[in-house]
């Protein structure tokens, strides 16, 4: 029986970045050139732990591996259900990795659950405490469709209660740093004393800690040292001489009971922390399989079901990993933080948390009086709402009412206690943990946890009339940023907060005013977390200039509040979009309007028109500024791309008239001037891209060559996004189908279309590509492999395997079979 297991555990989180009012993920210029945080995490960590590379001497692939497959891992909720919108593959790689880890750990899964969105368990009141393990553990069985048997409290931070809750909820286990073990006794000690450990304990092995309510949950403590060598010592820099040192922490004297060598960091340590941390993770994995020694990878599920832990242990209450002083990071200026400047403090903690604290007691007795109106039970109620949360389908929402809404709920009032609900996940939102982590008030964490609070106040204020900001506002203006020009948290309430709010009118000219755009729209009729439909609608051209009039239905996805408005989109050419909303209008007041307005657009008359259109809707309208910031971006690069196709025949003209002129000035040395390079990089972009662009197309190499020598020659740069992105896409297109029908002629154009990237010097990502051929060079490599035949009958194979930085074995590098 083997006896030594090792564990390697990966806390994958990331703070909920959402805006409250759209439910997505704005542009974060910190996270340049990425979109925002989640995606460059997502590019640096999350995916390549999907598919993580072995390399061999050379810096060749010699293996792909999901780390996933083999490690302990947790994943923060919100994040996950970002991932499975944004990132779906992503997101079903991690899904199925631990359906796979099931079948080889004996029925028990890497994946454990976390408490659902990180806020500090020790500080939350016992219902939020409760809430927080039942979402985390609701959310997890719907991803990975079993149980959880641990659960990640955030930070590590815990109380006795915490404990208890998880315990009554069916957890079994979690993970702690060594230094919240208190003491620690023989489990059938009956009168033995404790004896005190200080951090001290033995971490091969679980404990049971019984709670103040009698029950039990096991505890594992993770190596402190070997942790803190993989997140911040350099361990990473070589990921075979990483599993040796873990493997080196196994004694060396014969062993009766399994022993656990078990580490825990950050999973962005992974790649995002340490570049190619996946890879020296796979490294090292790769390393602990092939030991010969009977040291076995493990998860924390399956080597508690070894046996019943022998030893007891008391924990050190309102403790956590990442705070010397316990859990005082998150709510005091106890000296830890991250990214500090000279003479900074985070005094501005504990008035933070007053506000929130002042705010929260008044929201929960607003939910408890008002929610007593549609609930059974409100509490319960909101216990389950995770349900709705995770599928907000009509069908869900009906049959949650049908559990949980009172006699006096019906469709109309439905939506103030579906507000109400929001309201209370709001105000645990604006708890979330790293709102104190880092250095300063002003910090995008910390202002993105005041969003969720300012959103739960307007979610009051519709549901009451009684104020309940002013405490809060009073205590958050005593929290003061250490940038003189960020002011004090009121400040910031004010100026990057409640400037935000959205209306419906705003959602509505966006939705408008993107009809104009069917080509940058989605196929559906969705605006964020709207539903806008259209139920009338006429339309009238003259030149560049366009009138669309129409009503639509306005209906929240979230609480199915619907609004009913009358819209008018008036054109007049380029960029003056003009957006006029005005309430619904009976169906003979809106034909009548319509035919005025109509009629005076036809006569072609500015002041008329304008005249008409006012008469009905007033003077205030939307222009292309009430875009959000998204698809203002991609509506304004559609408009210049317009304007500059409109000039192709010209630019091409001009570049045929001039080559020979460009020739000759190349021949001289003298470098085109600077309105040549702008026409001659536009028209050869697009030449080079056309020959990508085609789907069936197959690259002609000589026709690339020679585009490229002509830009050389005369000193042109080309877009170099725009021609990465289709020649990468041409390529995933053809190995995709190569890898399908093993066509020779598909095979001959990847490689000329290899031949031009290499000798253009051009960079691509090969990453996806890698991942699609790897089950072929496994094949062509492996004679027991039942594909081995197919894959060594497939002409230019082994050359495509050379071209994306495959290693080729030493016996197989001679006469291709």
């Amino acid at each position: 029986m083997t006896l030594k297991y090792v564990c390697i555990h990966a806390h994958f989180y990331q703070p909920p970045r959402e805006n409250p009012w759209l439910e997505e993920v704005e542009r974060e210029e910190s996270a340049a050139p990425y979109h925002d945080w989640n995606e460059r995490i997502t590019d640096e960590c999350y995916k390549p732990n999907t598919a993580a590379r072995i390399l061999d001497n050379e810096g060749k692939i010699a293996g792909i591996t999901s780390n996933y497959e083999k490690i302990s891992f947790n994943f923060g909720p919100t994040l996950l259900s970002w991932m499975e919108k944004h990132h779906p593959n992503t997101y079903e790689e991690i899904i199925m990795a631990d359906k796979e880890s099931v079948k080889g750990m004996n029925g028990h899964g890497n994946a454990i659950a976390q408490a659902y969105n990180h806020s500090i368990m020790p500080l939350n009141t016992p219902r939020d405490k409760e809430t927080q393990i039942i979402w985390g553990v609701r959310d997890f069985e719907r991803r990975f469709g079993r149980q959880p048997e641990g659960i990640w409290f955030p930070e590590t931070a815990v109380d006795d209660e915490s404990l208890d809750l998880a315990a009554k909820h069916g957890i079994k286990f979690t993970v702690l740093a060594p230094h919240q073990a208190k003491s620690v006794r023989p489990l059938d000690a009956g009168g033995e004393k404790w004896t005190d450990v200080n951090g001290r304990v033995d971490t091969s092995r679980p404990y049971v800690y019984k709670t103040a309510n009698d029950r039990e949950i096991a505890v594992f403590f993770y190596d402190g040292a070997l942790s803190l060598s993989i997140a911040f010592e350099g361990a990473l820099f070589d990921g075979a001489k990483m599993g040796e040192r873990i493997m080196s922490h196994f004694g060396t004297g014969p062993e009766k009971t399994p022993q656990m060598v078990t580490m825990a960091t950050d999973g962005e340590t992974y790649g995002h922390h340490h570049k190619f941390g996946d890879m020296a993770l796979a490294a090292a994995v790769a390393k602990i399989e092939g030991n010969g020694f009977g040291i076995r990878l493990t998860n924390y599920g399956e080597f508690l079901a070894l046996g019943r832990p022998e030893k007891r242990v008391d924990i050190f209450e309102n403790s956590s990993w990442s705070c010397a002083h316990g859990v005082e990071r998150w709510r005091s200026d106890c000296g830890c933080n991250t990214g500090s400047m000279p003479g900074w403090n985070q005094k501005w903690r504990a008035p933070l948390r007053a506000a929130l604290d002042v705010l929260k007691d008044k929201l929960d007795s607003l939910f408890e009086t008002e929610g007593a109106k549609y609930f059974k039970s409100p509490w319960e109620a909101r216990n389950d709402y995770v349900d709705v949360i995770l599928d907000r389908d009509r069908a869900v929402v009906d049959g949650f009412f049908k559990k949980h809404g009172s006699s006096g709920l019906n469709q109309q009032n439905a939506t103030d206690a579906l507000k109400l609900l929001e309201m209370q996940r709001m105000s645990m939102m604006m708890y979330t943990s790293c709102g104190w982590f880092f250095a300063d008030l002003a910090g995008l964490e910390t202002v993105q946890i005041l969003k969720y609070a300012e959103k739960a106040l307007e979610l009051a204020r519709e549901l009451s009339p009684e104020p309940v900001d002013e405490e809060f506002l009073e205590l958050l203006g005593r929290a003061k940023s250490n940038v003189k020009e960020a002011g004090t948290g009121a400040d910031i309430f004010r100026l990057r907060v409640r400037v935000l709010r959205l209306n419906p009118m705003r959602i509505a000219a966006h939705a408008v005013i993107m009809s104009a755009f069917p080509a940058l729209t989605k196929q559906s009729d969705g605006t964020y977390c709207f539903k806008v439909r259209i139920t009338e609608g006429a339309t009238e051209t003259y030149l560049d200039s366009m009138l669309y009039m129409g009503m639509l239905e306005l209906t929240s996805l979230i609480t199915l509040e619907s609004k009913r408005l009358t819209f008018c989109l008036l054109h007049l050419g380029a960029h003056d979009y003009n957006c006029f909303l005005a309430p619904f209008f009976e169906v003979g007041e809106y034909v009548a309007a319509r035919d005025d307005i109509m009629e005076s657009f036809r006569g072609h008359s500015m002041p008329e028109i304008i005249h008409a259109i006012e008469r009905r809707f007033g003077q205030s309208y939307f222009t292309l500024k009430a875009l959000f910031d998204e698809e203002r971006g991609r509506v304004m690069e559609q408009l210049l791309l317009d304007r500059i196709n409109r000039h192709i025949s010209a630019f091409q003209q001009l570049f045929e008239n001039d080559r020979k002129l460009m020739d000759f000035l190349s021949e001289m040395n003298t470098p085109l001037p600077a309105e040549f390079q702008m026409v001659t990089g536009y028209v050869l972009g697009r030449r080079l891209n056309s020959l990508f662009s085609d789907p069936s197309a197959t690259a002609d190499h000589k026709a690339m060559m020679g585009i490229f020598n002509d830009a050389k020659k005369w000193g042109i740069t080309m877009r170099p996004k725009v021609l990465l992105w289709n020649i990468t896409g041409y390529l995933e297109r053809k190995i995709e189908g190569l890898c399908l029908n093993r066509d020779a002629t598909t095979a001959e154009a990847v490689v000329e279309a290899m031949r031009y990237v290499n000798e253009s010097g051009v960079e691509i990502y090969m990453w996806k590509m890698q991942n699609m051929l790897y089950p072929s060079y496994k094949a062509y490599f492996d004679p027991a492999n039942p594909r081995h035949k197919e894959a060594r009958g497939t002409k230019e194979l082994k050359r495509i395997f050379e071209l994306f930085r495959f290693s080729i074995p030493p016996e197989r590098a001679g006469k291709q079979a």
